[in-house]
């Protein structure tokens, strides 16, 4: 073969397995003018249409583009037409190998079934063992097409079985084809163990070759294996790294894949609005590359997720978008699943004839495909169109078999709702009895429900604020010029990252609001209740029993006190305001007034000298100065009465306050840890408190522009400083 064509297929060979296929199409498309204006052998022309096959063929699929499926079955031709001239045993093989690759992207499994076997019997009788594996785990993929997947396993353990009798070190590519197909055999099965093990070896084969499409397949297979198995925070991480790599290498139909796959995993999450944002951008902006059975998954689910958030109208919309594409495309199950979610959201909207239709499609329907998924829902239809028609009998009956298909089904929110029902059907009877049992096992239900989607939502709110302190992968260059190109590809990244930063410590903050005031309320309820069972049972209490009573007490009482902390410290600038200039002897004589219980308590002495406008607001310098003086009330000396004075100092650029105590003091090496979150320097028994105190102060002085330190001696009281600026 000519030398400069030879050097030129692999060049454009290395950008192939590299997934550069700009620079792999160019330059395979040179090398075939060139091999063609120099006369260059039959081979080497050979070489480079099946060359140009390939990456055709390849970006056909991430593109999903007919015309490149086209361009490489030409050049599948022109190659096939020049070997003809003189044939060349190698590729004879690889020309109806390719073939088989490219009808596989086509989805025209017949056709390239009948190419592979083609290959494998060229590849066997001519004992081309790497081609013979790679034609098995081709015959592999056809079978999971066409849904054979013992077939299809039994083919791929073949070719497993030919690299088991082989140990080189170059067949690592071989194994990841057998690897591949087998994980995506065992997720079809379910088989999830297994297919996880496959895709974890895939995954570190492909590594180490630098086989990037196999890289992200593998990531996808694991995150999938991880969200079925309700490990979501992994499982979001898998997803988002090959969807990165798919942006990376420009796989859309696989990114567009991976984005549905995260827009239900952030379903599962109950983060609908993200689960929401993902469907919707996926049908807005690659509507061109969804499968007919992906666009009815995508409308059920949106369906799904507006039902479920008390929206019938829009969920209907969505349901009817699903359903006509299912019938259109006899995708039975959708079909009975999409007419019971119908009759639902219509009896939801009133629509009583509309719904008795929808729900006896539907039912026809269950009768042909029996107990799959959507019958539970149906079940419930159908029992609230018995009640409504005030068929009682009939209506439990219906929605008892319906619990128990929600149970099978897993169905926990359609469970919930037939307790419910029943209970509403039992009180309507006059069976109240039976009506308070269904009612509290509705309540019970309802609370695991409750709790698993709380559950759920911090864990969201865990995986987004993870992911967004991901390192940015911008490594240092020693060349300038590398560097600033490095900064401009980066630029709409980095602005993207900052973006999703900002809201992740917004969700942050609304985490730790949720959490420091939803919990409030089961403390609440313990609180109480401990109390009735108390004053129901003292006459019986001995006084280990009662000092068991007064540990709760106390556990709930400093519960609450840190729940107030942390709800404080959280809603810190939440709200945007005026900052003015704020006098702080108002301030101070404001704080004197609020702990002048606390100060005679102690036989304290607040000395308050005069003291300048600083800009801020009332309420924020209120709070961080009656924070800085029930710190030195709180850690004061035993037996020595505290003196607290309150002054003011002042630079050409700040003002600066001071608050000092004779109190016990801060070590030298804790003067910057005593402002950290629930950070204490001593026990419960010594000294009450949260630790959330002096971190509020530091949270309310950056929201002021300010600085705050403390400068202290063990044993010798301490001072807090606080500067802000002129």
């Amino acid at each position: 073969m000519n030398k400069q064509l030879q050097v030129l297929l692999s060049d454009s060979l290395a950008h192939y397995r590299s997934r550069l296929l700009k620079k792999a199409l160019n330059t395979a498309q040179i090398a075939l003018e060139f091999g063609q204006n120099e006369g260059a052998e039959t081979q080497g022309l050979v070489r480079a249409n099946l060359l140009l096959a390939r990456i055709y063929n390849t970006n056909g699929r991430y593109q999903n583009e007919p015309s490149f499926f086209k361009k490489a079955l030409f050049y599948l031709s022109e190659a096939k037409r020049l070997n003809n001239v003189l044939p060349d045993p190698h590729a004879n093989i690889e020309i109806p190998l390719i073939g088989g690759k490219i009808y596989i992207s086509l989805k025209d499994y017949r056709k390239a079934e009948s190419c592979l076997k083609d290959s494998l019997a060229l590849a066997k009788s001519s004992g081309d063992l790497d081609n013979t594996v790679i034609s098995l785990a081709m015959l592999c993929q056809v079978q999971i097409g066409l849904n054979n997947l013992d077939q299809a396993e039994q083919l791929a353990k073949e070719g497993l079985d030919i690299l088991k009798h082989r140990n080189e070190n170059r067949l690592g590519s071989l194994w990841s084809e057998i690897y591949l197909q087998l994980s995506q055999v065992y997720i079809k099965k379910q088989d999830y163990t297994r297919s996880l093990e496959m895709s974890q070896s895939l995954l570190g084969l492909s590594r180490a070759a630098g086989d990037i499409e196999k890289e992200i397949l593998a990531l996808r297979n694991i995150a999938v294996v991880c969200g079925v198995k309700s490990n979501y925070k992994i499982g979001m991480q898998f997803f988002l790294e090959a969807l990165d790599k798919c942006e990376a290498i420009g796989y859309r139909e696989l990114f567009v894949q991976i984005q549905v796959n995260i827009g239900t995993l952030y379903a599962h999450l109950y983060n609908y609005d993200e689960a929401i944002n993902r469907y919707r951008s996926v049908l807005d902006e690659h509507g061109d590359l969804l499968e007919d059975r992906t666009k009815v998954v995508i409308y059920n689910n949106l369906g799904n997720i507006f039902i479920s958030t008390d929206q019938p109208e829009t969920a209907l919309e969505f349901f009817e978008k699903a359903n006509v594409l299912a019938e259109e495309f006899k995708f039975e199950e959708m079909i009975a699943y999409t007419f019971a979610q119908m009759g639902r959201a219509k009896f939801q909207l009133h629509c009583f004839s509309a719904a008795i239709q929808d729900t006896r499609f539907a039912e026809e329907h269950f009768q042909r495909l029996g107990d799959v998924n959507g019958l539970q829902i149906n079940l419930l239809n159908q029992g609230n169109l018995a009640f409504h028609k005030k068929k009682y009998d009939e209506a439990i009956e219906l929605t008892l078999k319906a619990v128990e298909t929600a149970r099978t089904m897993k169905d926990d929110a359609a469970e919930i709702r037939g307790f419910k029902l029943l209970s509403t059907v039992f009180k309507a009877k006059g069976q109240f009895e039976k009506a308070l049992e269904y009612q509290e096992r509705y309540a019970e239900i309802q609370e695991e429900y409750a709790k698993v989607q709380r559950n759920r939502q911090f864990l969201d709110m865990e995986i987004r604020h993870t992911i967004k302190e991901k390192q940015k992968e911008i490594e240092q260059l020693t060349n300038d010029n590398e560097y600033k190109a490095l900064l401009l590809q980066k630029s709409d990244q980095i602005s993207r990252q900052n973006e999703e930063l900002r809201q992740a410590n917004e969700e942050l903050k609304q985490f730790a609001y949720i959490a420091s005031h939803d919990l409030k309320e089961p403390l609440r309820m313990i609180s109480s209740f401990t109390q009735i069972i108390q004053r129901t049972t003292d006459s019986y209490l001995d006084d280990k029993q009662r000092e068991y009573f007064s540990y709760v007490t106390e556990g709930v009482d400093r519960m609450n006190t840190l729940l107030d902390g942390l709800l404080k410290y959280a809603t810190i600038g939440n709200h945007q305001q005026e900052f003015e200039q704020v006098n702080l002897n108002e301030v101070l004589a404001i704080c004197q007034s609020n702990l002048q219980v606390r100060i005679n308590e102690t036989g304290a002495t607040l000395i308050v000298d005069h003291l300048p406008a600083v800009k801020g607001t009332s309420q924020l310098l209120t709070q961080l100065f009656q924070n800085l003086l029930t710190n030195s009330l709180k850690f004061k000396k035993a037996d020595v009465k505290p003196v607290i004075r309150v002054g003011a100092a002042e630079s050409e650029d700040e003002h600066i306050i001071f608050v000092q105590d004779n109190g016990i003091g801060i070590s030298h090496q804790y003067r910057e840890k005593v402002f950290e979150i629930f950070h204490r320097l001593h026990t419960q028994a010594a000294y009450e408190g949260t630790g959330i105190g002096l971190a509020i102060c530091q949270k309310i002085v950056k929201r002021l522009d300010g600085r705050i330190w403390v400068e202290s001696k063990e044993g010798e009281g301490a001072t807090f400083y606080v500067a802000f600026s002129k």
